[in-house]
């Protein structure tokens, strides 16, 4: 290897270690693979699954000298037979793999795993040339090494030690993020009305936020001790991930309290998961503790311009469940509706508080 050969690979891990922001390593490291090694186009898909069956979401893809993102609002899911059975196979094996089409064409599969040993993604690099692959191998691995090994320090930042659970700050940035990334899907309406993700009257999907929080907690550290309590919250941060799409987004705020943001679904769709969930909760048995109950409040959050905000409206749902008796599930918005609480006052301008 020249020294400018190394020089170009020291400035591109530089590059693509210095995001904290998941997308943003993605995209980095996609472009990097495209512009480093010798294929034609690299791909990534997010996968998902659906009444138990794995989807795959192309998320983004580099070809011809150019980036495409397009993020969870508008990815498609609707690829060729042949490569939702090569990402099945990779998937199931949780292992590289290459494959040879007809053509000549090489494919190589990198499963991604998270924390929990769950392949969450699957890049795809494909070259016009078999010869390449071979040429391309050791530079290949050692660039998914150190992805690898840089995902595993940021899945430590961002997550909840005891729990698995992301964490408050990442939900803080994630927030954001989402909110920023769901204007953008509507401008894109706005300026196609007759693109097939455009949302209607009849048909709205956006995203939601709901705050849970376990019912008397305090009594079960007191009675059984903070041992079995730590349990308790461990046991419901699995029936959380059981109950909801692994693309929906669960955080332990703190305590006994936890944030679960829903994507791309309806008010309906939104209220049924997280009765579900709630359902879940209460048939548990928890070792030595017995049954527990939670209350939840949540609201909307894809025409909200202020994060906090949505936050506030989501525990004041939360707040009045745990008011009137706890162990439910209440929408805001239907809350308002029914009188039972009051819509925020505007601030003025002069009282906003920048600091």
């Amino acid at each position: 290897m020249d020294k400018s050969s190394a020089d170009e690979i020291i400035k591109s891990i530089a590059e693509i270690t210095q995001h904290v922001d998941r997308d943003q390593l993605e995209a980095s490291f996609a472009s990097t693979l495209y512009e480093q090694l010798d294929v034609d186009h690299v791909a990534i898909y997010k996968v998902y699954y659906h009444y138990n069956q794995p989807k795959y979401l192309l998320m983004l893809e580099v070809r011809d000298d150019q980036q495409h993102i397009y993020g969870l609002a508008v990815a498609t899911e609707k690829e060729p037979p042949h490569i939702i059975e090569q990402l099945t196979s990779c998937l199931q094996s949780k292992k590289p793999a290459i494959v040879q089409r007809p053509d000549n064409k090489m494919i190589f599969l990198q499963p991604i795993m998270n924390h929990l040993n769950e392949v969450v993604s699957i890049f795809t690099l494909s070259s016009s040339e078999s010869s390449n692959y071979h040429e391309n191998e050791k530079p290949m691995t050692g660039y998914f090494q150190v992805y690898r090994n840089y995902l595993r320090l940021l899945n430590e930042s961002e997550h909840d030690t005891l729990t698995g659970l992301l964490n408050r700050r990442t939900f803080d940035r994630d927030l954001d993020k989402l909110m920023s990334e769901w204007q953008k899907k509507d401008v894109i309406v706005d300026n196609d009305k007759s693109n097939v993700n455009r949302r209607t009257d009849n048909s709205e999907k956006g995203n939601w936020l709901a705050v849970v929080d376990i019912d008397f907690f305090k009594r079960i550290n007191d009675k059984y001790g903070h041992l079995y309590g730590d349990e308790v919250l461990l046991l419901l941060a699995n029936i959380m991930r059981e109950s909801f799409r692994n693309y929906d987004q669960l955080f332990r705020f703190g305590g006994e309290e936890f944030v679960i943001i829903l994507r791309d679904t309806d008010q309906s769709g939104a209220e049924s998961a997280l009765m579900r969930f709630h359902k879940k909760v209460g048939e548990f048995s928890f070792p030595q503790v017995g049954h527990i109950t939670v209350s939840i409040g949540y609201e909307e959050i894809a025409n909200q311009t202020i994060p906090s905000e949505v936050l506030r409206l989501a525990d004041e749902a939360l707040y009045y469940v745990k008011e009137h008796g706890r162990n439910s599930v209440r929408y805001y918005k239907q809350l308002l509706a029914e009188g039972k609480v009051q819509a925020p006052s505007t601030p003025a301008h002069d009282d906003i508080e920048l600091f």
